[in-house]
Order: structure tokens, then C-alpha cells, then sequence
């Protein structure tokens, strides 16, 4: 009887015996959870790199199609009868797989624009979000996604020339030195304006004189976010654009100048970035500008003039650990860290700068 009550006694376990188990299990959950979601973010960061590598290499056959990259904005009626301002991603749908929706696209009509400017001819074809135009590491989302998307096209950097009409500089039509025409013919001005006819100049191979494993082509960036505001907390600042249009003479002065901006945040301009993949507009964030360093505050625009002329100050930015993804004009996809060299970063962005630098191997 006694040796049964004993047996009895060691079936079970104690509170102690309980309580150094859960707490075991604690500790291996608390190690385990860790790598896990760092190999998730391995996983997702793999699955952007092969986007940005796909995206790359469509406008290489574009390249190899039409003899230039395609552009970022045409607010011209021209050759091919395509008029408004689309974005370099619509050009590129044949080369990603999605004729049928480049093939359903109405010239004729405005691209979609998920906050309802304009484009609802185009809603069937340009609101669905596409997987190959969006990083997912990237947090955040605009009208329940539809149509967004988180990769730019280089515009250069804010230290380049203005474009020349005759003998006359017009200080709104800058001469872009990154990776994209940002305009062709602006129909907005009457025949005989000067401002009809900026006609800035295509970009091809050959324009790269920087060599195309030394010129980014693209690069990701997180969704704006309305809700990160504090301007005090460095990690909120990638999702932070202000409505600031930044001054200066010279690339380092504009970037100071966008940094000393304070929470001066117009939410109609801030929630348009990532918002609509087919619309180039400036604000629609189809751009982004080597001015800033990566993962820093955007700034609207720089010097003043017309947002439309892809004058912006677009941050790269992710939510990769320590590191944005660039994609290169030869195609190839690199992680750039957040601590990349001022002048590195200012040279990745220009096409034609002359700088003999480029990313360490």
C-alpha cells in the first residue's frame, strides 16, 4: 500500500519541476524567434533583390527594342500617340510578363490614380498591385494596396545644369543626370511657348559615360506613412516626405536644407508616394533622387519651380536591416549600407558626373 502511494507520488510533477520547464521553453522561444524572423526577412529581402533584378533587365529588352530606356513622364501626344504623364513602369509591362494589361491601357486617357485626381478609364488595368513592383518587407499600404508599388527610377542627384531653350535657361526644365527622361513635350503650353518643347534628352547605353556598373538604375523605398511623424526618431524618417521645397546652389546645401526641415507635413502630398505605379507625377514618388542618403527624410522637391519636371528629393529607403537594395544599369542588384559615402552615394546617382568612384566590392 505505502510502495503504491509512492508510485502514485512520482507520476506527476511538482511546481518547481513545472515552472524550470516553461521557463526552459521560454528561453529556447526567446533564441529561436530571432533567427526565425531573420530568416523570413532573408527570405523577403531575396524576393525583392529578384524584383529590382527583373524590373533591370525589362528595360534592358526595352533598351534593346526601342534603342533608350524608357521614360518616366511624357506629357507629349507624339510619335505613338501616348499622351499624359505615365510612368516608366507602364512602358515596361510588355517586358514583365503583363501584355494584356499594357495591351488594355488607354492612351488616350490619364493613368489611374488611386486617390482619385484622375485615370478611372484605367482603373481596371492600373489599380491591380503587382507583386513584381513591390518589396515585401515593406510595411506599409495606401487604399488597401491596390496599385502600389515601392521601386524608383534614378533621377540623378540636384547639382546639374538646367536645360537650355535657345538662349534662354528656364530654371523649372532641369537637365536630369540620372537614369530617366523625365519630359518630352509638355502639352499644358500653347504652340510657341518655349515651355512646350523641354525635350529632355532621351537616356541610352551610351549616355552612361559613368560606366553602368557605377549608375544606379533603381532603388526601393518604403510607403509614406502618415502616422510617423516625430521628427525627432531617425527610424521614422524613411517613411516622412515634407512638403518643403528645399533650397541651396549646390547638391550639399539641398540636402541640408531638406534635413533642418521641421514636421511641416501636407498629408495630401505625403500619402501620394508609393500610392499609384502607372502615374509619374513627382509626388507619386515614380522617382527618387541621390540628394538624399539612403533611409533619410524626402523632401518635395528642390529650388522651387514645377513638380513636374522630376525635380525631386525622394530618399531610398527599406526596411532591410542597415542596407537599401539598388539595382545598377548593367542589371545587377547590390545592397548598398546606410552608411555608404556621401560622394559614393552622389556618384551611384549620375550617369555622366565623371566620378571615378564607385561601390566597394
Amino acid at each position: 500500500m505505502t510502495a503504491n502511494r509512492f508510485l502514485r507520488k512520482r507520476l506527476g510533477f511538482t511546481l518547481v519541476e513545472l515552472l524550470v520547464v516553461i521557463a526552459i521553453i521560454g528561453i529556447l522561444v526567446a533564441l529561436l524567434l530571432p533567427a526565425v524572423q531573420a530568416a523570413r526577412e532573408a527570405a523577403r529581402r531575396m524576393s525583392c533583390t529578384n524584383n529590382m533584378k527583373q524590373i533591370a533587365l525589362a528595360q534592358h529588352n526595352y533598351h534593346d527594342t526601342y534603342k533608350t530606356f524608357a521614360t518616366a513622364s511624357s506629357w507629349q501626344k507624339g510619335p505613338d500617340s501616348r499622351a499624359q504623364s505615365w510612368s516608366e513602369k507602364v512602358m515596361l509591362l510588355p517586358f514583365l510578363e503583363q501584355q494584356p494589361a499594357y495591351d488594355r491601357t488607354n492612351w488616350a486617357q490619364a493613368p489611374y490614380d488611386p486617390w482619385g485626381w484622375h485615370g478611372n478609364q484605367n482603373i481596371q488595368t492600373q489599380s491591380t498591385k503587382l507583386s513584381v513592383f513591390n518589396c515585401p518587407s515593406n510595411p506599409t499600404e495606401h487604399q488597401s494596396g491596390r496599385a502600389n508599388f515601392t521601386y524608383a527610377v534614378n533621377t540623378g542627384t540636384s547639382n546639374h545644369p538646367p536645360h537650355q531653350n535657345g538662349n534662354n535657361p528656364n530654371t523649372n526644365i532641369p537637365r536630369g543626370n540620372g537614369m530617366v527622361a523625365f519630359m518630352r513635350y509638355d502639352n499644358r503650353f500653347p504652340l510657341g511657348d518655349t515651355r512646350r518643347h523641354p525635350n529632355d534628352p532621351m537616356v541610352k547605353f551610351a549616355s552612361v559615360t559613368d560606366g553602368t556598373a557605377n549608375t544606379a538604375l533603381y532603388s526601393e523605398f518604403v510607403i509614406s506613412d502618415t502616422n510617423k511623424r516625430n521628427r525627432s526618431e531617425a527610424r521614422q524618417h524613411r517613411y516622412q516626405v515634407v512638403n518643403h521645397w528645399s533650397n541651396g546652389n549646390n547638391t550639399a546645401a539641398r540636402r541640408q536644407d531638406c534635413l533642418r526641415q521641421g514636421a511641416n507635413f501636407d498629408n495630401d502630398r505625403w500619402r501620394m508616394r508609393g500610392a499609384g505605379w502607372a502615374w509619374s507625377f513627382m509626388g507619386a514618388g515614380n522617382g527618387y533622387n541621390h540628394t538624399m542618403m539612403p533611409n533619410e527624410v524626402s523632401c518635395h522637391i528642390f529650388n522651387g519651380g514645377d513638380d513636374w519636371y522630376g525635380r525631386n528629393m525622394m530618399s531610398a529607403s527599406s526596411e532591410h536591416p542597415g542596407a537599401v537594395n539598388v539595382a545598377l544599369a548593367d542589371g545587377s542588384v547590390r545592397g548598398v549600407a546606410d552608411t555608404v559615402s556621401q560622394d559614393i552615394w552622389w556618384a551611384l546617382g549620375t550617369r555622366n558626373g565623371g566620378e571615378a568612384v564607385g561601390l566597394p566590392d
